[in-house]
């Protein structure tokens, strides 16, 4: 008989995590043979549709809700916590064996008190903790059968800051690629932006968001254009609160070539079309469209932060670092990268994707869950 298995994984906005949940759940029906129920919460998976995999909806009220700010949180916990009855019921309904969280642990873990179901809670980016969270973590989140890191600097500080057992944690990289980003990146771009690809594109892509670190990556391409006097474009594509204050930093500073495209459904194919991907990101964890622009043969630029891509990101063998926090090494970084002839360029993207190949495809996921965990 299959094992059965629930993907609770609850999202307002379009999140990184969204694309890591959907080739989770397919690596482990098509590599482990588990029955895949994927809990469509919020109307996050209203568009995804795989035979293999049965969708379980819930509420799907994204539309009616707040994507971004405060508000958007706090509805976020008021409503989760008020499904833990909803997602007992189907608990029950289905008997799943494992319930698999990516957001909102809390909800499976309390369900977990009155059930004998096992818990997998995978943390989702590097946990940036607040009061309220550290209660959550505290209280609920070791309760978890296990839990997954996806890298191992938050592995080590989930044992050493908040006392979580060594035996029941592992390291296990996000199935990111997929054979969609290889389709998706084929899609024409709209006439009204073919122009802007027309020259040298730099391009990042997530949410508008403090994480980001957007407004250095402004200053560092502007900072750039002054002195190289470059024919570069800059497009930043993503959604978020500081999506008008982002707009209107470029307007004040009068920052040339440099677009803001509000969050496309297929960023890939305007990351096909790029010359170099820039991550500026204060912290990440790995970095899905860093690797994702890899694997689509893309140059790098990242700062390294302090933990996933500090893992994988080499600088000069297969990609390019700045230092964090220092705009004008990011604007001499792009300069050193428009100087590099094809030879170089091609040795760093091969590197790169020789690297994140072995690391985060769908078969190395299912192998480590079922080695590791379940």
């Amino acid at each position: 008989m299959k094992k059965k298995v629930f993907l609770w994984s609850p999202m307002l906005s379009h999140i990184g995590t969204l694309q890591a949940v959907l080739s989770m759940s397919e690596a482990l029906n098509r590599y482990n043979n588990y029955q895949i129920f994927l809990i469509n919460v919020f109307g996050e998976f209203d568009k995804y549709e795989n035979p293999n995999i049965e969708k379980i909806n819930l509420l799907r009220v994204k539309k009616y809700i707040p994507t971004t700010g405060n508000i958007s949180k706090f509805f976020f916990y008021i409503i989760t916590f008020a499904l833990i009855p909803v997602l007992f019921y189907w608990v029950k309904k289905k008997k799943p064996d494992i319930i698999i969280s990516n957001l909102a642990g809390y909800v499976p873990n309390i369900i977990k008190i009155f059930t004998n179901i096992k818990v997998v809670n995978s943390i989702q980016g590097y946990p940036r903790f607040n009061f309220l969270r550290k209660i959550i973590w505290k209280t609920f989140y070791r309760n978890s059968d296990h839990v997954i890191t996806m890298s191992n600097l938050t592995k080590e500080m989930m044992i050493k800051n908040y006392n979580f057992d060594s035996k029941r944690i592992t390291k296990i990289d996000n199935p990111i690629i997929s054979r969609e980003i290889i389709k998706n990146s084929n899609d024409k771009i709209e006439n009204e932006y073919k122009t802007i690809f027309e020259n040298k594109v730099f391009c990042s892509i997530g949410r508008l968001t403090r994480q980001k670190n957007y407004f250095e990556l402004i200053d560092g391409f502007n900072i750039f254009l002054k002195k190289t006097s470059k024919n570069v474009n800059l497009v930043i594509i993503g959604d978020g609160e500081l999506k008008d204050e982002l707009k209107n930093y470029i307007k004040k500073n009068q920052v040339p070539n440099c677009f803001l495209f509000v969050f496309k459904n297929n960023p890939f194919k305007y990351l096909k079309k790029s010359k170099l991907f820039i991550s500026t990101s204060l912290w990440e964890e790995p970095g899905h469209t860093l690797i994702e622009a890899g694997y689509l043969n893309i140059p790098v630029i990242s700062n390294g932060c302090p933990n996933g891509p500090k893992e994988f990101i080499k600088d000069g063998l297969n990609s390019f670092k700045y230092d964090l926090g220092n705009p004008n090494d990011l604007a001499e970084k792009l300069a050193k990268f428009c100087e590099q002839n094809e030879k170089d360029l091609f040795r760093l993207k091969v590197n790169f994707k020789k690297n994140i190949v072995k690391k985060f495809t769908q078969y190395s996921f299912a192998k480590s869950f079922k080695n590791n965990i379940y």
